[in-house]
């Protein structure tokens, strides 16, 4: 991402003269004059960083949270979640860091669930109890080539399941 640090005046003129790929990377400007304190722009320039992320997972969140529907690409909640895990149709996870779940996974094939079954459905192997899943959630998401976002405290997110992801296809 780019962030620009000038004079007030001059940052709307500069931008102009940047290529398209640039614009598009652009995410804010900070007010400086050439004798600037360092830390003092990189103070500024963390701020702008941080509202940039937090605007991009709200928006991540809403995306979310309108595509779950019936026939649309979100997916909220743990049950869905490992469910389109195992199969492979996860493009992003989007998680609460705080959000923890029991669960057992498989000792042979890394089948995930939150219900205790006798055994695993897919190759009969034993199932592990673990009082946290999410990790594992989150490894096979990234082992996947997943894209994961974690986020913590957001409201919207905690209301619906806390956890929850945008597919790469439907069904």
């Amino acid at each position: 991402y780019l962030i620009l640090a000038g004079r007030k005046e001059i940052i709307p003129n500069f931008l102009n003269y940047l290529h398209s790929y640039l614009r598009s990377r652009h995410i804010g400007n900070i007010d400086a004059e050439p004798d600037s304190n360092i830390s003092l722009i990189s103070n500024k320039a963390q701020k702008v960083i941080d509202e940039f992320e937090a605007k991009t997972k709200n928006a991540l969140i809403d995306r979310l949270i309108d595509e779950y529907n019936p026939n649309g690409m979100g997916v909220l909640g743990i049950d869905g979640t490992i469910k389109s895990l195992l199969i492979e149709k996860i493009r992003i996870l989007i998680y609460d860091r705080q959000f923890t779940r029991e669960g057992y996974i498989c000792d042979s094939c890394r089948y995930l669930t939150v219900e205790y079954k006798d055994g695993c459905p897919y190759c009969g192997g034993k199932l592990v109890f673990y009082n946290d899943i999410v990790d594992e959630i989150v490894e096979d998401a990234l082992n996947q080539g997943c894209e994961i976002v974690d986020i913590e405290g957001n409201e919207k997110l905690i209301r619906a399941g806390s956890i929850g992801v945008v597919l790469r296809y439907k069904l």
